[in-house]
């Protein structure tokens, strides 16, 4: 994630000082998250990401929809075998 921050920070043509005061960051904080460091905190990486407009990317890849992991794990925990469900009829309204 630090390394897509900063190739979008390069191609957008900013320095890291830049970057850092409009985030509120210190300059080395922002090198840490530019390397990934797990210190940082993820405020600073959701930031980063909203001023180099980046947001949108971020947010479509903590959707649950986007969670492969988890949709393979709720379906191994669905129940193998279910009821058939009643038959109804008029009468029974």
């Amino acid at each position: 994630m630090g390394q897509a921050i900063r190739t979008a920070r390069l191609r957008r043509r900013q320095s890291a000082a830049e970057v850092a005061a409009r985030v509120g960051v210190s300059l080395p904080t922002f090198r840490k998250l530019e390397h990934g460091d797990p210190t940082v905190s993820l405020g600073a990486f959701a930031t980063t990401a909203w001023v180099l407009g980046l947001l949108p990317g971020l947010q479509a890849a903590v959707r649950p929809e986007s969670d492969a992991h988890a949709a393979t794990m709720e379906a191994a925990r669905a129940p193998r075998r279910g009821r058939r469900p009643r038959e109804m009829s008029l009468d029974d309204l």
